[in-house]
């Protein structure tokens, strides 16, 4: 238990501390001071507007982790996201925005539906996979392209309000919009957006599939060993598909924060950058939901600290550096925990062998 616990968080904290070395290195080199920078970011981040900001900037990050976490235990990558939460999020827009029913009935109808056209768009690649053999990887990404296109022609020619400058659908009237979770009323933008709660639904399902079910258990066997899969009768084409589906469904949720608590439309600010950021989260993680949880806050913080470094003179670049290593060393620190893992694991069982080889050797006394 201690050894598990350690390294869970000796995989996080490497990621780290690799991720401040290069950014310090980064504002050294450029001539600035690494502990000024940090202490402007620190002073900022702790202040109670940019807290919750973190706060809500941390969910669809969150809820992209755990989409990308589904596919990662079944050792699959969906790069997709990034098109099924856009997918999702302008089906999602177009049902909130005219659907007549009241708040209690058209928001939990959005979500499904979201979830519902997220995981249709990720059955693509699952099927391409299962069926052809192709990669992915591959067909997400390409897919990625597929749906901008897509959602910009829908958005354009069909679903578009209004004239002119106007890029956006209908807005959404209170009756389809998430409700305020908790308002703190200590200055502007201090509420917490009601979509927490969805991310700590998502993640306690995420963990109950994948932990405590038949389900789950089926799929981690897949995933480890294909052919003994296939030989206790457990399909691994069927669990591939239940995998991306999965995750395409939590995907749908991604862009819904976005649509649903900030601009009350679907428009031209959407994001779409989370996918990637999602994806260190999850490995920042190490696939666990507390853990994911813990990542998608730490890249939040660091993205809003690092806003206000242009109004005392300083790159504001070194976030999006951080950002950028961060998803780079923590695919590095995942790789060394696991195989610091093995050699524990290997050097326990050596040191137990030999401690049995020498418990088996006969007594002197017994020999006479």
């Amino acid at each position: 238990m201690i050894r598990r616990i350690a390294l869970g968080i000796a995989g996080p904290l490497l990621s780290v501390l690799i991720a401040l070395g290069v950014t310090t290195l980064f504002l050294s080199l450029s001539g600035y001071s690494a502990a000024s920078a940090y202490e402007v970011m620190w002073n900022y981040g702790i202040e109670p507007a940019s807290l919750v900001s973190s706060v809500n900037n941390a969910v669809p990050l969150y809820l992209a982790a755990v989409a990308g976490a589904f596919a990662v235990r079944m050792g699959l990558f969906n790069i997709g996201v990034d098109g099924q939460y856009r997918m999702a999020a302008l089906a999602a827009a177009v049902v909130a925005a005219y659907l007549p029913l009241p708040l209690y009935l058209r928001l939990p109808i959005t979500l499904v539906v979201a979830m519902v056209v997220g995981a249709g768009w990720a059955l693509i690649p699952a099927l391409l996979k299962v069926y052809r053999g192709v990669n992915e990887v591959i067909t997400s990404i390409l897919l990625n392209a597929i749906a901008t296109t897509i959602v910009a022609i829908l958005l354009a020619n069909v679903f578009r309000a209004g004239t002119g400058q106007n890029t956006g659908t209908q807005t959404i009237p209170a009756d389809g919009r998430m409700p305020v979770l908790i308002d703190f009323a200590v200055g502007n933008r201090t509420a917490v957006s009601g979509f927490l709660i969805v991310a700590i639904l998502a993640g306690v399902v995420y963990y109950l599939v994948m932990n405590r079910s038949l389900l789950g258990f089926t799929l981690r066997v897949a995933a480890a060993s294909p052919n003994a899969a296939e030989s206790a009768g457990i399909s691994v084409k069927r669990s591939i598909i239940i995998a991306m589906l999965g995750s395409g469904a939590i995907a749908g949720l991604v862009g819904l924060p976005h649509v649903l608590a900030t601009s009350y439309s679907f428009d031209g600010t959407m994001p779409t950058d989370l996918m990637f950021t999602g994806l260190a989260a999850t490995l920042l993680g190490r696939t666990h939901p507390i853990g994911m949880a813990i990542g998608a806050f730490v890249l939040a913080f660091v993205e809003r600290s690092a806003q206000v470094l242009g109004l005392v003179q300083l790159p504001t670049e070194v976030g999006q550096v951080f950002l950028a290593v961060i998803l780079l060393s923590s695919a590095v620190a995942y790789w060394f925990t696991e195989k610091a893992d093995q050699r524990i694991a290997l050097f326990q069982a050596m040191r137990s062998r030999l401690r049995g080889s020498k418990s088996a050797k006969p007594d002197a006394a017994e020999v006479k």
